[in-house]
């Protein structure tokens, strides 16, 4: 593979980092402002606002704070995004590649297998998921004749924002209104969770809310273990009881609290009454509303709940799978919108930077693995039945099916000696037991006998015999009756090919005419 010289003079690299140091304090850390911090319904609303207005720094530092904080669905988004770096990956040349176009994609393969953090790059493209965009700062470096990414940098989303027409600008401090961003510098992964403006785009817009309603939820439970967790306290004086006794029980009541001790005088009394007594785990209203933000949220990023919060009662297994179809229905969306990205924006710009014929409708595909591979054992026992009576099926489909590889020159495979027929030797060990005894037979007979012996012990025979016996016993074993067998091998005859059977036989019978008539001659 050849790089053209001085490519870059044309299609130009950016050079430094258009997000430059100056955005750093002297901490040496972007101080980010937290959002979420007493977030109230009109200040969420006010922040929602200036993002479709294009101002988007205080809606996603909140987003960030609601995947720090929030558990669940720090869990729920964290399933859907490890979901996807099982998958296998390839590179694919277009459809009948040129020799060039086999090079470009061996190149994308080399290009991908070199990056040694491809996993770390792939989780900062799936933050889109819940953002709606993720952008990343692409590092050039020149090494053994080829421009190639040295590293891609995560940037936060509220470095941003968006122009009226939907164009991503990164704020600088040159530029704190926007500038966009530089060619080939940055890899922009959108993932669109919804039509309309892009800044309301994120899955996160409808789990702000969720994040809200569960914050008040446990807040106020909070709230009440702290005010009623302990028993209330109410002490009776008599009706002629002084200040100074009234003062006395009041001490009384506030220290018994905390030491579990008192003393007051007799005649007055302390009662304790437990007004949490009467809220139990199945009707607390607080935490029934924070299990159900927890399952709207796991139900809105993975499209189901049984796999997320099973309870023992209503999710069983049966559930979980069919759910979970519905799961991987996302992971193939996340895959195939990932797998664009990274053509488009990784190995498309390389490949144009560095080969001089390359041409981008002409790119090679990057592709995640999402076929859902078939039970071996029902193909194995299905696909020879189907081959017997004479379903044509093509090898690539079998192997995509069962996500079998081709195999390459060289390669070693899997084989299995199939045994000699003991069919056609049997039967004709039962012939001959039948027969009568005859004369000696003749020199020309025993050619003739010996002859037909080794010509059964050759492969020809069964070669030419064998398909015709194995449609016969399909389409038998297929059969509950006799009568149903012989309507099934009626229907088939005309069908059965067996003109190389028939040629076979002529050859033969020719053969022993000729030695018949020298036999009769002598």
């Amino acid at each position: 593979m050849m790089a053209k010289k001085n490519k870059s003079d044309k299609i130009k690299l950016p050079r430094g980092s258009q997000t430059m140091d100056a955005r750093i304090t002297a901490n040496g850390r972007v101080i980010a402002d937290h959002p979420s911090n007493q977030i109230t319904p009109a200040k969420m609303r006010a922040l929602f606002d200036d993002a479709e207005n294009g101002d988007i720094t205080a809606q996603h530092e909140l987003f960030a704070d609601i995947e720090e904080r929030d558990s669940a669905i720090a869990a729920a988004l964290g399933t859907r995004k490890l979901a996807l770096l099982g998958l296998d990956w390839r590179v694919t040349p277009p459809r009948n590649p040129s020799a060039a176009e086999e090079q470009w994609a061996a190149a994308a393969v080399e290009l991908i297998g070199g990056i040694g953090n491809f996993e770390d790059l792939l989780m900062d493209l799936l933050d889109a998921v819940g953002h709606g965009f993720a952008a990343l700062e692409v590092r050039w470096a020149f090494s053994d004749g080829l421009y190639c990414p040295e590293g891609f940098e995560h940037k936060p989303q509220s470095w941003f924002k968006w122009d009226k027409d939907d164009n991503l600008l990164i704020k600088t401090p040159d530029h704190p209104m926007g500038e966009p961003l530089w060619p080939m510098g940055w890899v922009v992964h959108r993932h669109k969770n919804r039509s309309g403006q892009a800044a309301r785009n994120g899955l996160f817009r409808s789990l702000a809310w969720l994040y809200m309603f569960k914050h008040y939820a446990v807040h106020d439970f909070a709230e009440f273990l702290e005010l009623y967790g302990m028993p209330i306290r109410i002490g009776k004086y008599g009706a002629g009881a002084t200040e100074k006794e009234k003062r006395t029980l009041l001490r009384a009541v506030a220290e018994i609290g905390h030491n579990a001790a008192g003393i007051m005088p007799d005649g007055m009394q302390i009662e304790l009454h437990q007004a949490a007594a009467g809220t139990t785990a199945g009707s607390n209203p607080f935490m029934t509303m924070a299990e159900w933000c927890e399952k709207s949220a796991a139900r809105l990023i993975l499209g189901q709940t049984l796999t997320s919060g099973a309870d023992g009662q209503a999710s069983t297994n049966a559930l979980g799978r069919v759910h979970n179809e519905v799961r991987r229905d996302l992971l193939v969306s996340d895959a195939n919108r990932l797998a664009q990205t990274i053509t488009r924006q990784i190995i498309q710009p390389y490949l144009q930077v560095n080969f001089a014929a390359f041409d981008p409708r002409r790119c090679p595909t990057f592709e995640f693995d999402t076929r859902e591979t078939a039970d071996l054992a029902v193909f194995a026992d299905a696909l020879p039945k189907l081959v017997d009576v004479g379903v044509q099926i093509p090898e690539t489909w079998a192997r995509d099916k069962l996500a079998i590889p081709d195999v390459q020159d060289g390669e070693a495979v899997l084989s299995r000696a199939l045994p000699d027929n003991p069919v056609n030797r049997a039967a004709l060990a039962a012939l001959s037991a039948k027969l009568p005894t005859a004369k000696p037979a003749s020199k020309t007979q025993l050619l003739l006998d010996g002859v037909l012996d080794e010509a059964l012990e050759q492969p020809d025979f069964n070669a030419q015999l064998n398909p015709v016996l194995r449609q016969a016993v399909a389409a038998v074993m297929a059969c509950d009756s006799y009568a149903d067998a012989d309507a099934a091998l009626t229907a088939l005859y005309p069908q059965l090919d067996n003109r190389s059977l028939q040629q076979y036989l002529q050859q033969a019978l020719y053969l022993s005419d000729l030695l018949g008539q020298a036999d009769a001659a002598d």
